[in-house]
């Protein structure tokens, strides 16, 4: 018989090891440190350039190691359920962790996370909706903020951030062995967290301009609604924050048009 365990992310974090915890503050201080260094290059990666392959593996890394500096310290209770998970046997905590099987459950959710931000970029590249924004795509700022809002309070996003808010839960209703099944899992997982969080980052390449502190405060966000705490409300009311930061956006937009 499986042993009950708490399915909150808090519980999980709670429980972690020294270990564990340095080499996660490790890794996202220097994902951060990288994405800061690396700013101006991933800018100056442009379409006609990305042609080349090396520019194009440089463009998708530097994306990975964005969306790994964003997107760890909110996938972190999932990655310890899935860790906790490998050690039993016959329901009980009889075998060592699976570090192996652990790190191809978490790189398939990077690697999909970069696909996406690779994906979005090019096509907010190919449309216009990226630097000098002019004509009517001045409002692109204020109508993805508001889409953005309104996404927080769909079906498909309450589904998706119950999977995100309920770790133990995923592990254990979408468990497969192997290390193949750890990959799968890992790709199941990061389609949930697209599904929560991919107008968030369309408001960080759109509204945001890819800065630094856009991506800290959109990664605050991220994580504290995965915390599960009051999970409903304050999806609700950062989806009113983001609407009324559109209509801030569209107002602005407006009267820059009646100054010209």
């Amino acid at each position: 018989m499986v042993e009950t365990v708490p399915a909150e992310p808090a519980w999980l974090l709670r429980h972690l090891t020294v270990p564990v915890a340095a080499a996660v503050a490790l890794a996202v201080g220097a994902t951060w440190y990288a994405t800061w260094t690396s700013a101006d290059v991933l800018m100056a990666l442009t379409p006609p350039s990305l042609l080349r392959s090396t520019d194009f593996v440089l463009f998708f890394a530097l994306l990975v190691v964005m969306m790994v500096a964003m997107m760890l310290p909110s996938a972190l209770p999932m990655i310890l359920a899935f860790r906790g998970m490998t050690r039993l046997e016959a329901g009980r905590p009889t075998r060592p962790v699976d570090d192996a099987a652990t790190a191809l459950f978490i790189a398939p959710y990077f690697l999909v996370w970069g696909a996406f931000g690779v994906a979005a970029l090019l096509a907010l590249m190919a449309s216009g909706l990226l630097g000098a924004i002019t004509g009517p795509f001045v409002f692109a700022s204020a109508v993805t903020l508001v889409a953005a809002g309104v996404w927080q309070v769909t079906r498909t996003k309450e589904v998706c951030l119950t999977h995100c808010t309920s770790p133990m839960s995923f592990v254990m209703h979408h468990w497969r062995s192997g290390r193949i099944g750890a990959i799968r899992m890992g790709f199941r997982h990061s389609l949930y967290c697209i599904g929560c969080c991919w107008l968030f980052m369309l408001v960080l390449f759109v509204s945001g301009s890819m800065s630094l502190l856009w991506m800290g405060g959109l990664s605050v966000v991220i994580f504290a609604e995965k915390l599960g705490v009051r999970t409903t409300l304050f999806s609700r009311v950062i989806g009113v924050l983001l609407v009324a930061l559109g209509a801030l956006a569209g107002t602005g937009a407006f009267t820059a048009m009646g100054v010209r």
